[in-house]
């Protein structure tokens, strides 16, 4: 079942190891390991995960993997389809996605930015900001954990969208072995095959999957290989070690944008250009990444390293070849225990981030590459720091003090090919992002508040294409929610209302630049606001305390984002263009406790939305309906049938994003999939 969680946060306090006097080892303090021999450091227990997000005083949801798998798993619509607040559309029907929290990377429609994605604690995000979704795989995950907003302050993200971080089986946790297998419209397969082992000191966990598909539209087949696997080693019982290792082989060609008049009359076809270059997204990925866990009483230390290494070859308007390198370091440290009498959390830490890409564009010959036509050493470092203090102010109130510091360098030397003004640079960035928030607790009731700062340097994708450096993008956030559940009905809602400052927008170039001209640089005021809600309630009265035969259960989840100008001397106070300002998913599901269900899905985006930040030209409304059933067990076999979008509808699933449409057509539609059945199989043992 899908519970909904929350929590909250004052003051300060520092707790630490406990240290004796060298010479007197014998007034050494008990050891104390809460979390038990039997269970992981490194890769807590998903009831340890609930705990903690519910100390964070504003919207937080953990999406336990069971949820998206009762249907087809491949896209990150497929997994955050209950997920209020989340912005989840595939671009071309699987791995290459929109995804965007309170409006983060609105202007991004490709290769994520505004979020820090993480596996297991561990940022994947390379140190200019930008990351992949092909790095991650929701079959080979057992929970994944959101933290919307400002809210993934102790990870040290200050990011306006906050977090998602995606937590990997262990041979702990997952001992045994499973296959599944996904099959279905447009070629579509999937197949992973996992298995988990502990024994003595150690436990290994590895997933293999494979993916494929022809695609909806033409030129978007897609082709992908993973392999995730950790080994865990406990030296003692209150030390571990957990090193992760991930490999990525993808393959992606790229149907490019349609005109709203070209998706109406066939929304399967290419855009001619894309043909004509062949255009594509290839890459390669491999990461290795260690995290030692150490726990004293009621300290935790965590000390993580990792290295990604990253080989793009990227034929578009031009062939991008790219090639990085990433390394991370970060510590760690939790303190739980009593502070003049009451309850206190304090978490600190650092991280150091340095990456290296060599980027270099060749001419496109139909796909092939042609003249190098320049070559740049692009290098990120990131210095990053957190402080975080709770304490229970009185029963039932707690409150919350902390603060994020980053200072952030970006360097462009370009090594070949033309070199204006700006396409050598080195340019540094610093701010500090504090919160205080508070949260009370109620019987199964929980309410927040809190004010944040949030706060992101350019990538290199925006700074290197304005005619002016680019500052930082700085926000301040009021948020308000409340979640619990009474009886039959459970809920999660959170309000927010964020003054940003320099968003990294496209928008008109000032003068001197030609009139007309457009470029990713920082907007004068703008202002995000919305409401996030996700809810379920069963229809035939059941308490969710309890475990009855049958359920039959309504889920949905219903995000509002209002994203525009405040008085801005070119756009007034228009919207910014990119995402629908509603939008609704939903599912009405019968459900024995043997593990049968059956029941009608939904997504409704009911207003239209703006292409251009002139909003002169929009994509239209949409209503989509599906329809699953099957059986999920816990041990033995398990599988679904599941129809979507089973009245053919053509819509956009998401959109371009440019500065003026002048009320014309533009190439600037991407179409969602049609009509499509699919099924699954999963065996345990």
């Amino acid at each position: 079942m899908n519970h909904f969680q929350t929590s909250i946060c004052i003051a300060a306090g520092l707790g630490g190891f406990p240290v004796a006097p060298a010479q007197s080892p014998e007034l050494l303090d008990p050891m104390v390991v809460d979390a038990g021999s039997s269970g992981s450091l490194t890769v807590t227990s998903s009831t340890t995960r609930r705990e903690e997000l519910e100390k964070t005083p504003g919207g937080v949801e953990v999406v336990d993997a069971e949820r998206y798998l009762t249907g087809r798993s491949s896209t990150v619509a497929d997994t955050f389809a209950l997920s209020a607040g989340v912005f989840a559309q595939p671009r071309f029907g699987s791995d290459e996605a929109r995804l965007s929290i309170r409006g983060s990377g609105l202007q991004r429609t490709f290769h994520g930015r505004g979020l820090w994605l993480m596996q297991d604690g561990v940022p994947l995000n390379l140190a200019d900001g930008g990351f992949d979704f092909q790095a991650i795989d929701p079959l080979s995950t057992d929970s994944i954990n959101i933290w919307r907003g400002s809210n993934a302050l102790p990870f040290g993200s200050s990011t306006l969208g906050g977090a998602i971080g995606y937590v990997s089986h262990t041979g702990v946790s997952s001992p045994g072995y499973s296959a599944r297998v996904e099959a279905g419209s447009f070629g579509y397969l999937r197949a992973r095959v996992d298995g988990g082992f502990n024994g003595g000191a150690g436990d290994v966990f590895v997933s293999l999957s494979q993916q494929s598909q022809e695609g909806f539209r033409k030129h978007a087949d897609q082709n992908n290989q993973r392999l995730f696997a950790n080994f865990g080693w406990r030296p003692a019982d209150n030390v571990e070690t957990r090193v992760f290792v991930t490999s990525v082989i993808t393959d992606s060609e790229l149907p490019g944008n349609l005109t709203k008049a070209e998706l109406e009359l066939d929304p399967r076809m290419a855009a001619p250009g894309n043909i004509a270059l062949d255009q594509k997204r290839d890459f390669e990925l491999f990461r290795i990444a260690s995290k030692t866990t150490v726990v004293n009483g009621d300290s935790t230390l965590d000390l993580i390293g990792a290295w990604t290494y990253k080989d793009l070859d990227h034929p578009i308007y031009q062939v991008i070849d790219q090639e990085s390198n990433d390394g991370l370091l970060r510590m760690a440290f939790t303190h739980t225990g009593d502070l003049w009498g009451r309850e206190q959390l304090f978490r600190a830490g650092v991280m150091f981030q340095r990456g290296r890409t060599m980027s270099s564009n060749y001419a496109n010959l139909s796909g092939d590459r042609g003249a190098l036509l320049q070559r740049n050493r692009q290098t990120a470092t990131n210095l990053e720091a957190f402080v975080e203090s709770q304490i229970e102010l009185v029963p039932g109130l707690t409150g919350v003090l902390g603060a994020a510091a980053s200072r952030n360098l970006r360097e462009n030397e370009r090594l070949f090919g033309p070199t204006p003004s700006n396409s050598s640079y080195n340019r540094t960035y610093e701010n500090i992002a504090p919160k205080i928030g508070l949260r009370w607790d109620l019987s199964d009731i929980q309410v927040y508040g809190n004010v944040s700062g949030s706060y992101e340097p350019p990538s290199f994708s925006e700074s290197g294409t304005a005619v002016v450096a680019n500052e930082a993008q700085t926000a301040t956030t009021f948020e308000l929610g409340s979640r619990g559940e009474k009886g039959p009905a459970a809920w999660d809602l959170s309000l927010y209302y964020s003054e940003i400052e320099d968003e990294l927008l496209t928008v008109q170039l000032p003068a001197p630049a030609p009139v007309g001209a457009t470029g990713t640089i920082n907007a004068n005021r703008t202002v995000h606001q919305g409401i996030e809600f996700a809810g379920e309630i069963d229809l035939l009265g059941g308490p969710w305390d309890t475990a009855p035969e049958h359920r039959l259960v309504f889920r949905s989840a219903w995000t509002y984002g209002d994203f525009r100008f405040h008085n801005d001397p070119v756009y007034g106070d228009n919207r910014i263009a990119g995402l629908p300002e509603q939008w609704v998913r939903g599912e009405l599901m019968w459900e024995n406790d043997s593990g049968w269900y059956a029941g009608p899905t939904f997504e409704w985006v009911p207003v239209k939305s703006w292409i251009d930040h002139r909003n002169t030209y929009a994509a239209d409304p949409y209503a989509l309906v599906g329809f699953k059933f099957g059986r999920r067990v816990e041990d033995g076999i398990s599988w679904f049938v599941e129809g979507k979008n089973l009245t053919g509808e053509r819509y956009a699933a998401t959109t371009g994003v440019i500065e003026n449409a002048n009320g014309k057509d533009q190439r600037q539609f991407l179409p969602g999939d049609g009509r499509g059945v699919y099924a699954g199989i999963e065996v345990r043992w």
